[in-house]
């Protein structure tokens, strides 16, 4: 595959925008790309893509992509917004010209959740959204790929999918909830560090951070995941199932069992068996219920 020099202008083409707070737990990452009045060559409106677990929605506005086969044809997709399966192999695609798009990235679980999507139908391969989504999002599917700015396709986006997602999350309205903003800020401040990282060291950065917010990202990031441990084992509640420690421990994040203590400890002042009983039956823990 060809090579080419990096562009000077590159690095203020591509950004990662912040996930809005209604949509924490349904999107991973929102990436928007704009090289519009940027001079690329041939080979450098390649993009490569590793293999990922994650699924993805992509528009384009003026830009009209596809993929590179390993013989050196050129396959474009046929659409404005395509949907990608999770993708086993890497990939890499090419446009003839210069545009603005974006992408946002969820997991197999919210595709088939928010979007309708089966996930199993589309690994390894991609489709045009129109043909994939139900009736109800053909407006949306029309209109994103004529936003000619970041600050307007998150408009759209957080539109659309907004209150469909507070409705999957159990919430009447379609404000988010307080989890859902204090995990938004947290991510915010994370984008906020890469930034910075851009010249810094990473002592300097964590000094910076420090002094912003009086917590470094890791005090940040360890009370949203120990938070994620309370929502987690509050549904396995109101499933009746059992709470099962260990397993919570795996899939929130935390080195084991006996970190999962320390942690819950450390943010509520109790073990988490203790903890989940009195969300359940004491007037005292009010704020935690209202909390969700």
């Amino acid at each position: 595959m060809q090579r080419a020099p990096r562009h000077p202008q590159g690095e203020s083409c591509a950004w990662l925008q912040p996930v809005p707070a209604v949509l924490q737990g349904a999107l991973v990452a929102v990436v928007m790309r704009d090289t519009r009045g940027v001079s690329l060559d041939d080979a450098q409106r390649l993009s490569h893509f590793p293999a990922s677990p994650l699924m993805s929605l992509s528009w384009f506005h003026g830009a009209e992509v596809g993929f590179m086969q390993p013989d050196g044809a050129w396959s474009p997709f046929g659409a404005d917004v395509v949907v990608f399966g999770s993708q086993l192999t890497p990939r890499v695609t090419w446009a003839p010209r210069t545009g603005f798009g974006g992408m946002l990235c969820f997991t197999p679980d919210v595709a088939q959740a928010l979007f309708g999507l089966d996930p199993a139908a589309l690994v390894d391969g991609l489709a045009p959204a129109a043909a994939v989504l139900d009736r109800s999002w053909q407006p949306w599917l029309r209109a994103l790929p004529q936003a000619t700015t970041p600050a307007a396709a998150m408009a759209l986006i957080t539109a659309a999918l907004g209150p469909r997602w507070q409705v999957l999350q159990g919430r009447a309205g379609q404000a988010p909830s307080l989890r859902q903003v204090g995990r938004a800020w947290v991510g915010r401040l994370a984008l906020q560090a890469l930034q910075w990282r851009q010249g810094r060291s990473p002592r300097q950065v964590e000094r910076r951070l420090k002094e912003w917010t009086g917590r470094s990202l890791r005090d940040w990031q360890a009370l949203v995941r120990t938070e994620g441990l309370f929502f987690a084992a509050r549904d396995r509640q109101a499933q009746g199932l059992p709470f099962d420690w260990a397993g919570l421990a795996q899939d929130e994040g935390f080195a084991d069992q006996a970190h999962l203590v320390r942690s819950a400890r450390r943010i509520t002042g109790f073990a988490p068996g203790e903890f989940a009983r009195r969300f359940v039956e004491d007037e005292s823990f009010w704020i935690v219920r209202l909390w969700v």
